[in-house]
C-alpha cells in the first residue's frame, strides 16, 4: 500500500488550485454544521462520493470546521495516476488484495491519533447524488473494532443545486454519528441523514 504524506507545498498548490476552480465553477459552498468535535478525539469523516470534487469538499471540512491533519484512503489504481495527491494526505487501498488489511491497520493507526482525521467514502465508487442509499462496503467494522483511542464518527452530505443561477452551488450538510459502531448501524444512519438533507435542500 502507498501510506499518507504530507507535503506543505503541494497542500498549499492543492488548496490554492481548487478554491480558484471552485470560484469559477461554483457560485458559493456552504458548510451547515453545529458539530462539537472535542479536542481529544480523532474524527472518521463519511462523505457521499459522486464527483471529480469531493477530496477538495473533505479537505475543506477538515481545514474550515475540525482543524485536523488530513488523510483520505483511495483506490490504489487512482492514485498511481494522480501521485501528487499522496503529499496531500491520501493512501492507498486495493481491494481483493493482501494490502487491503495493510491499508484498513494503517486507518486505525491514523484514527488513534487524536491530530487526525480521516475521510472514507464508504461505495467505495462513485455514485449519484440522487442515490441516498450508500452501501458501505466491508472493512469499515474492522476499522471500527481496531481503533484503541477514542474517536468520532462524523456524516457528511454533499449536495449541488443550480436554483435559480447560472452556476450551482454547494451545500455541506454535517452531522456527529452517537449510535453504535457498527458498520450496518452506521449506514442505517446515513441513509436517514441523507434523506434529512435532502429535505432541508428542497426546503
Amino acid at each position: 500500500m502507498i501510506k499518507a504524506r504530507h507535503n506543505r507545498f503541494y497542500i498549499w498548490f492543492f488548496w490554492s488550485y481548487f478554491n480558484w476552480m471552485r470560484k469559477i465553477h461554483f457560485r458559493k459552498m456552504s458548510i451547515r454544521s453545529a458539530v462539537p468535535i472535542p479536542e481529544h478525539e480523532s474524527i472518521l469523516l463519511f462523505q457521499n462520493h459522486f464527483s471529480w470534487w469531493d477530496g477538495y469538499w473533505s479537505y475543506a471540512l477538515c481545514r474550515n470546521v475540525f482543524k485536523r491533519k488530513f488523510h483520505v484512503m483511495m483506490l490504489e489504481e487512482q492514485l498511481r495516476k494522480r501521485m501528487f495527491l499522496n503529499r496531500c494526505g491520501i493512501y492507498s487501498v486495493r481491494k481483493n488484495n493482501r494490502d487491503f488489511l495493510d491499508s484498513l491497520a494503517y486507518t486505525t493507526e491514523l484514527l488513534d491519533n487524536p491530530k487526525n482525521l480521516v475521510t472514507i467514502y464508504p461505495s467505495g465508487a462513485l455514485l449519484s447524488q440522487h442515490q441516498q442509499n450508500v452501501p458501505f462496503l466491508r472493512g469499515i467494522d474492522m476499522v471500527l473494532k481496531g481503533v484503541s483511542g477514542p474517536f468520532a464518527i462524523v456524516l457528511a452530505v454533499v449536495l449541488i443545486d443550480y436554483f435559480s443561477f447560472v452556476r450551482p452551488e454547494i451545500r455541506i450538510y454535517v452531522q456527529n454519528y452517537s449510535g453504535e459502531k457498527t458498520a450496518k448501524a452506521i449506514e442505517n444512519a446515513y441513509l436517514v441523514f441523507y434523506q434529512s438533507c435532502i429535505s432541508k435542500q428542497t426546503e
